[in-house]
């Protein structure tokens, strides 16, 4: 059984860390969804702006790219269900690992994150966007102010689960 899991996730809720350790547990490889951005797309979020739609095609296609090559896990976004849409039309055994925590506790990690390419007030306009995992989509929603190692281990185990 071949692994292709996107953690996935508002801004602060933890989607490189938990992925990361996912990975490291299924001894595969790791990607951070940000460096599949277009530089466009980085020069933006440095600013603080958001991004469209159309902003987001390239990032999409190059998630899929990414995951054709075998196993991986890949933090990114992917707040909208359509771009999930779009991957699951490409990757047939793609699996979702929604990170979800409460809006205090994204606004308190935002706080001292200090990556160039995220300011705060892109959350807002990530929640405008937000679907939350729907029941006929691979994968489930996990609780993100778990532990790491918590949350690492319950994804490993409802992933061989599935």
């Amino acid at each position: 059984m071949g692994f292709q899991v996107l953690v996935v996730g508002l801004a602060g809720s933890g989607k490189s860390t938990v992925g990361r350790a996912v990975a490291q547990k299924l001894g595969v490889a790791y990607i951070d969804g940000d460096q599949l951005h277009p530089k466009a797309n980085i020069e933006k979020m440095a600013k603080g702006t958001p991004l469209s739609d159309d902003d987001r095609d390239q990032w999409v296609a190059n998630i899929i790219h990414a995951l054709q090559h075998g196993d991986v896990v890949i933090g990114a976004s992917l707040l909208k269900r359509s771009y999930r849409d779009l991957v699951r039309t490409q990757i047939q055994r793609v699996w979702f690992a929604q990170l979800d925590a409460p809006l205090t506790v994204l606004e308190d990690r935002l706080e001292v994150i200090t990556e160039e390419n995220f300011r705060k007030p892109l959350l807002t306009s990530q929640l405008a966007i937000f679907d939350r995992l729907g029941t006929r989509e691979p994968g489930r929603i996990f609780d993100a102010t778990e532990s790491i190692e918590v949350l690492a281990q319950k994804i490993v185990v409802e992933l061989k689960a599935d």
